[in-house]
């Protein structure tokens, strides 16, 4: 076959249910040797998915990879995924109503870190098929770290609704995610991502001019970066605003804050509007949860400042 395909050596593949690394091995050599995936290739791929959907981790790694290749090599210009290969998509991982399997929104993720540009409706799409992932059959059961690593990912993803800033959409799913979750034993990367993004939103969604790719991609390090100190970080904007963020030069983490003390500098106190949306998501259960303590605990540090409603959440909370 010009294409490279090897049925028999397919079919021998993940037939448990589980695809090793082995298998991933046998894969990339006998079966897309080429490195190019054609059509009869991707649907055979999909249909290993759902025969397989488990694995070591270089099988979703690799899944998403192909996948994506396919999509974003298939028309010129490359690296754009256009609506009607949005639409095909769509269709083939929801199935006639059902959920996108978790090889497959690892797909529609990586199309999102990707792609020069996505379909407008692609991101709510997205958001709620991670929604669907993370809480349907699986309440009580917490936020686990590969949950947050996807969650991260499609919040920070080059080809969503904003790049750089965390949108409001993206903010009610954090905390729907939150909510679903409340008295579950959530990871603790869940807790440290979750109070990093809501500030993120607090402090960028205003007038922010877009920025570019890099920019983003600079935020992207600063979000993920296991050596941040969540406590220090909140510490260093309530002393001094967002100007306590300020570099001393010292290391490149010091000099990412230094940038984005720059850029959301017009955003350095938080509206009414804005406190009156954190207070009602906050206070819509009519509990505090870890993550939402964290917020609070942020919150009350800028005393004075807080709107009525939040600080009669905060003074509540106390």
């Amino acid at each position: 076959m010009t294409d490279g395909f090897n049925a028999a050596e397919l079919a021998r593949i993940g037939v448990s249910g589980y695809v090793s690394a082995e298998e991933v091995v046998s894969l990339r050599r006998n079966v897309f040797r080429d490195g190019i995936v054609s059509p009869r290739e991707l649907e055979a791929l999909f249909a290993l998915g759902e025969r397989a959907p488990d694995g070591d981790r270089e099988w979703p790694m690799f899944f998403e990879e192909a996948a994506a290749d396919f999509y974003l090599r298939e028309e010129e210009p490359q690296g754009y995924l256009t609506d009607a290969e949005f639409a095909t998509l769509k269709a083939r991982v929801t199935r006639d109503g059902g959920a996108a399997n978790t090889l497959e929104l690892r797909l529609l993720i990586k199309l999102l870190e990707t792609a020069v540009t996505t379909p407008p409706a692609m991101a709510a799409f997205v958001a709620d098929q991670l929604k669907r992932s993370i809480l349907t059959g699986r309440l009580r059961k917490g936020v686990t770290k590969e949950d947050a690593e996807l969650v991260r990912r499609f919040i920070f993803a080059g080809g969503g609704e904003a790049n750089v800033a965390v949108t409001r959409a993206e903010a009610e799913l954090l905390f729907d995610i939150n909510d679903a979750n409340a008295g579950a034993p959530n990871d603790p990367s869940w807790t440290e991502f979750f109070v990093k993004a809501i500030a993120n939103h607090l402090m960028s969604h205003f007038s922010y001019a877009p920025q570019s790719r890099e920019t983003a991609m600079r935020q992207h390090a600063f979000m993920t970066d296991q050596s941040i100190n969540v406590g220090g970080f909140f510490k260093r904007m309530v002393m001094g605003g967002l100007s306590g963020l300020k570099s001393d030069g010292k290391s490149p983490q010091a000099q990412r804050n230094e940038e984005r003390a720059r850029d959301a500098a017009i955003a350095e106190k938080i509206t009414p509007l804005e406190a009156d949306w954190l207070a009602d998501r906050i206070g819509r259960d009519g509990r505090l949860m870890e993550s939402e303590r964290a917020l609070v605990d942020y919150m009350k540090k800028l005393g004075a400042e807080l709107p009525p409603k939040l600080k009669a959440l905060v003074d509540r909370a106390a």
